[in-house]
């Protein structure tokens, strides 16, 4: 498999990463401290991973981080607000400031709102980086994660394929202020109308987030258009939300309306092997936990990292999804 990152990477990421793959179009759980904090840790150093909100989608992430701090002898913080509100996620990074940890990866709600925390804690000594989604306004150190423009155009290309280059779609993306989304919804946009311009977006709705919301804003885009011929999940909640409707409706198989989402979801995979979506496109989100807790720890010893690790994205169909399964998320740094 093969790494595909903006920047040079050093040699230790370049291990950490090398089990990513990017595949490209052809032009191209809890919100409270859930960290290991033994007193047996307690003296080593401390790391903290806000999520952008609490979601089954970042477990794995905490989970894998958990664990290699504790083979490390580091304590891990695990936050996340429980709702899309950056004021919470404001008052997580002052928590963490007065806690004095050491290091934190944060993936913002909202690239703008937390550029002051941001920049705070780096004031005050604490090592930041970015994951998943980017503070560029901020003095952030690094970010880790998924380029979600390259990533949007990457789904355009599968939906142009899925659909023989013309037709019509819905969009169903998460929180409205993330950036992540919002490149990968400009990515898809840009992609399509350079090369598929028969292609035409009816609709483009914000769940927030929110799964209930997000079922809703569905069967609501669906009932306004029904001549739709795919829909396309940006976020997390979206393939779930999708696949829950085509459920209700007696849709399963029916080939003149796809689903096609971004990310890995058990639900998301398992809609695909009972033949509810088409294509998924996934991050390479198994990577991180550990990843960003490498970054922080250079940081913290005084090494440079680099400004930008971008852990690519891969297409999953029925026709390699065992396949996906089988690859690994990463490689031991020696």
């Amino acid at each position: 498999m093969k790494i595909s990152a903006k920047f040079l990477i050093a040699p230790i990421l370049a291990v950490l990463f090398a089990g990513c793959s990017s595949h490209p179009p052809a032009d191209s759980p809890d919100s409270e401290q859930t960290g290991a904090l033994s007193a047996e840790y307690k003296n080593g150093k401390k790391y903290a991973i806000v999520f952008p909100i609490a979601h089954p989608f970042f477990e794995s992430i905490s989970t894998d981080a958990q664990n290699y701090g504790e083979e490390n002898g580091w304590d891990i913080i695990i936050k996340a607000p429980d709702s899309a509100n950056a004021q919470l996620q404001v008052e997580i990074m002052e928590e963490l400031i007065f806690m004095g940890v050491d290091g934190i990866a944060i993936g913002p709600t909202d690239p703008h709102e937390l550029v002051g925390s941001i920049n705070k804690a780096l004031d005050t000594g604490i090592k930041v980086i970015c994951f998943e989604t980017d503070a560029p306004g901020s003095n952030r150190m690094g970010y880790v994660g998924t380029n979600n423009y390259n990533a949007g155009r990457h789904m355009g290309y599968v939906v142009g394929k899925a659909l023989g280059g013309k037709g019509r779609i819905l969009i169903l993306t998460g929180l409205s202020t993330q950036m992540s989304l919002n490149e990968r919804i400009r990515g898809i946009k840009e992609y399509l109308a350079q090369n598929y311009p028969d292609i035409q977006i009816l609709d483009t709705q914000s769940s927030e987030g929110d799964a209930q919301k997000a079922i809703a804003v569905t069967k609501n885009m669906i009932r306004t258009h029904p001549n739709f011929d795919a829909i396309v999940g940006i976020d997390a909640t979206a393939g779930p939300a999708a696949v829950s409707v085509w459920k209700a409706k007696g849709w399963h198989g029916r080939p003149d309306k796809k689903i096609i989402t971004f990310d890995d979801m058990p639900e998301n995979l398992q809609g695909m092997r009972d033949g509810y979506i088409k294509t998924i496109v996934s991050q390479r989100q198994n990577s991180w936990g550990q990843g960003v807790l490498i970054l922080l720890n250079s940081l913290v010893e005084g090494r440079a990292i680099p400004d930008y690790t971008d852990t690519g994205s891969i297409e999953i169909t029925m026709s390699n999804i065992d396949w996906y399964f089988n690859q690994p998320s990463w490689v031991e740094p020696r």
